[in-house]
């Protein structure tokens, strides 16, 4: 199975990173994974044209978008991570998904998981709008949504000193 990793922290090495890695390197055992760090990709905003609808797919914005958009086609399974920014997902993660559109239904029936890292309680509203969001992604395009965990850190470096937290995520990366 092919897993793509989509990280949508704009921090190199945050709390987001750390938990993802520990996932791809177990999924890594069995599957073939490919961790994409959103911050380093130049992805601008849908202009909303439909051109791509009209057009095989092709966006006619120039920038990492496609490419991307490329290896989501031809992925099996898509963990989409995130730190919580105002009670939602980053920017980075979400002009990434905003640029699926040019996907079509090529996009649909795929495998998902979501981790969103927040520093706030997962009591909070937050992790429940963002599972919402993902779940209702999912409906629309049959996908399906393996797993969505809420992480409650925040201090850098946070996860990666709870040993219990880096093998659950360590599991799920086993368990794809």
């Amino acid at each position: 199975m092919k897993v793509l990793i989509l990280n949508g922290s704009p921090r190199k090495n945050g709390n987001t990173r750390t938990l993802l890695t520990a996932l791809a390197e177990e999924a890594g055992k069995n599957h073939q994974v490919e961790l994409v760090d959103l911050q380093s990709q130049k992805i601008a905003p849908c202009l909303g044209c439909d051109a791509c609808r009209k057009n095989g797919g092709t966006c006619v914005q120039k920038d990492d978008a496609p490419a991307l958009l490329q290896k989501v086609l031809e992925a099996d399974c898509i963990i989409f991570g995130s730190p919580v920014y105002w009670w939602g997902i980053s920017a980075q993660l979400k002009l990434a998904i905003d640029r699926l559109y040019a996907g079509g239904a090529a996009i649909k029936g795929k495998k998902i998981g979501v981790v969103a890292v927040g520093a706030d309680g997962l009591d909070t509203p937050q992790y429940r709008l963002i599972r919402e969001q993902f779940a209702c992604i999912g409906e629309y395009l049959n996908w399906e949504v393996l797993f969505s965990e809420g992480v409650s850190a925040y201090a850098p470096g946070e996860v990666a000193k709870d040993a219990a937290l880096m093998e659950r995520f360590r599991a799920l990366g086993r368990n794809l």
